[in-house]
């Protein structure tokens, strides 16, 4: 059974949730915003570290260490799902800009 969620998941409920609580009457202190450079950099380090991860378990299930073969393959399947999100956000962020070049002055 899978638990985790990935990075984009995360990211996107965490601005949900500010945006509620933002919205909200009663907000006592304005939060701070977070840049988008500084979500696409924390997306991207995580994508690096499920790659890392899985490559570790990989590496150990084939030198004959005491990997759980489960373990192997649920990382292994995190780290294809988080590289498919990433490269389709990635096709729809320049598939935005193509569109916003395409508009007429």
């Amino acid at each position: 059974m899978v638990n985790a969620i990935s990075p984009f998941q995360l990211q996107a409920a965490q601005q949900a949730s500010e945006l509620t609580n933002a919205s909200s009457v009663h907000a006592a202190a304005p939060k701070s915003q977070t840049n988008f450079s500084d979500v696409l950099k924390n997306s991207i380090e995580a994508l690096n570290q499920s790659q890392l991860k899985s490559d570790q378990y990989t590496n150990a299930l084939a030198q004959g260490k005491d990997v759980n073969l489960d373990e192997v393959m649920i990382a292994s399947q995190k780290a294809s799902v988080t590289l498919t999100a990433a490269t389709e956000f990635r096709n729809k962020a320049v598939e935005a800009y193509q569109e916003i070049m395409r508009m007429q002055m």
